[in-house]
């Protein structure tokens, strides 16, 4: 039998990847190296197999082979950036993404690449420099421009996101998403607005584009800023219908593995055997609450590293859960239901092993994903030392924030006010469930006590989270190393300001409807 030609074991590794057959891959691989040893190909793609087989120590030992013969190959050091970042060896990680801008003819899309692998570590201050080359060398690149808008955001530096935003129009007049970006970054005023160009914007495509959503959602933030509210409150209702149109949320799958959780754990939780010694932070609650706010707090404490909204927790759960159904697919109803099958062990483990490139040098890690709510029962069963802090915000004012929100990704309730009103209701209704089966063991902030009384607010969430008091906690928006990418990012660098705690009285005829929702809930409106 003949030996398979370099292009045979090519597809053969690839076709392998598609359909996440990973070992297979690896095998492949390593049956492509031991006939041509020569190429490159099987460690190239080996290490892409072995890393998505959560083998990274492989995967970077097969990398640095390719590394040896051709140093300073673009898609080596790449593999190698991303092999360190799976290792948690963040300054190597980000030490192999930097070069890539360093290399003489190098692509945009290697630019590119290059600045998602340090994206997704946070390291927006090292990213920016590879969007500066990105710029330099496609300045007609209008998504070059928008990505750096994106590290000035997220490094605090308005002025020059403005100025990236201004670019991309320059490039691209009636770009919907640059738009946007500027009539966020500041109130909109009488001497100085986007209206015009907005409304020009919005009459140039189609009518239920995801582009007209974006203007919708910036022409309703614009009004709302120039006290215009009933033009502000007729384009936020077009823009969520719009949105709602394009999701396929069902709110009765949601009420469904809310009761599930509810039945899952129906008694007080025994305090499980700590396996880890690890004191992870949790902040949940709803989006728009003032989760990044109380993170931007915490991490500015010596001993916290603000980690953001990471998904590891559910990917944890996720694996933890395949020995139990065979990895099958299931509903989330299932899934919910099974929940209170699963131990400790498994769901730790993984855990630490998906966060290890986040976690950096401090003692603490800060996870800010707020639908980490759900999970508050296994949260303390894998960490029994875990603190979980709630943020709660009232009713009325939690619900109009979220619905003024067009959203990158996640939270499909958002966009119809009696979905809406219906998942806060259950929302609710499982966080009063957790209080009572891990009593003691969940601190509630509320938004309103934090912009009413920040020092006496954060002193009690320090005491809780077992931590010393620290002024920096106080002077948040003045630290250098936080950074958010929500859509409080811009508010959460300023000082603290209680506008927002008031602001659904503007719409207080139109939000009736859903203030009626909720009190047939049961829940305390006013």
């Amino acid at each position: 039998m003949s030996t398979p030609t370099l292009a045979e074991f090519e597809y053969e590794i690839g076709a392998r990847m598609a359909r996440s057959d990973f070992i297979g891959a690896v095998a492949a691989a390593a049956a492509c190296r031991a006939a041509w040893p020569a190429q490159s190909a099987g460690w190239l793609l080996g290490s892409f197999a072995a890393l998505c087989d959560g083998r990274a120590e492989t995967a970077l030992e097969l990398i640095e082979e390719c590394l040896a013969r051709d140093p300073n190959n673009l898609q080596f050091i790449l593999q190698q950036a991303e092999c360190f970042s799976a290792l948690g060896r963040r300054a190597e990680a980000i030490a192999a993404a930097s070069r890539v801008s360093a290399q003489q003819d190098v692509s945009v899309a290697a630019l590119e690449a290059a600045g998602q692998v340090l994206v997704n570590m946070r390291a927006y201050r090292e990213a920016l420099p590879i969007y500066d080359r990105a710029v330099e060398i496609a300045p007609g690149n209008t998504t070059m421009w928008m990505n750096r808008a994106f590290m000035h955001r997220m490094l605090g530096q308005f002025d020059r996101a403005a100025l990236d935003y201004e670019a991309v129009l320059r490039l691209s007049p009636l770009n919907g998403d640059a738009l946007k970006g500027l009539v966020d970054l500041e109130p909109q005023t009488t001497e100085r607005n986007h209206l015009a160009a907005l409304d020009m914007a919005l009459a140039s495509v189609a009518p239920t584009s995801p582009d007209a959503a974006v203007l919708r959602f910036a022409l309703a933030k614009s009004h709302e800023d120039l006290g215009q509210y009933a033009s502000s409150w007729q384009h936020l209702l077009e823009g969520n219908r719009l949105e709602r149109a394009r999701s396929h949320y069902d709110r009765g799958r949601d009420r469904a593995v809310i009761e599930e959780l509810i039945r899952g754990f129906p008694e007080i939780e025994a305090v499980r055997p700590d396996l880890t010694q690890e004191r992870p932070i949790f902040i949940v609650g709803l989006p728009r609450t003032g989760t990044t706010l109380v993170e931007r707090i915490i991490g500015s404490h010596s001993q916290v590293q603000a980690a953001g909204e990471l998904p590891a927790l559910s990917q944890a759960i996720s694996t933890a859960m395949n020995p139990l159904t065979g990895g099958a697919a299931r509903s989330f109803r299932e899934f919910a239901a099974n929940l209170r099958f699963l131990g400790a062990e498994p769901i730790a483990l993984q855990y630490l092993e998906l966060t290890r490139p986040q976690r950096g040098s401090r003692a603490r890690l800060a996870d800010k994903q707020p639908t980490n709510f759900f999970y508050c029962a296994l949260i303390l069963r894998a960490f029994p030392r875990a603190h979980i802090v709630h943020v709660t915000r009232r009713p009325l004012a939690a619900c109009y924030a979220i619905y003024k929100t067009r959203f990158d990704a996640g939270f499909p309730f958002a966009y119809d006010l009696d979905e809406l009103a219906d998942f806060y209701a259950g929302y609710r209704r499982l966080m009063a469930h957790w209080h009572r089966v891990l009593p003691g063991r969940i601190l509630d902030v509320a938004y309103e006590d934090i912009v009413g009384a920040q020092e006496a607010t954060t002193r009690r969430l320090l005491e809780y989270l077992e931590l010393p008091f620290e002024p920096a906690c106080l002077d948040f928006h003045l630290s250098p190393e936080a950074t958010t990418n929500r859509a409080s990012s811009l508010q959460v660098r300023q000082p603290l300001y209680d506008t927002s705690v008031s602001q659904w009285t503007n719409y207080s005829v139109q939000l009736a409807p859903l203030r009626a929702r909720l009190e047939s809930a049961g829940i305390a409106v006013d």
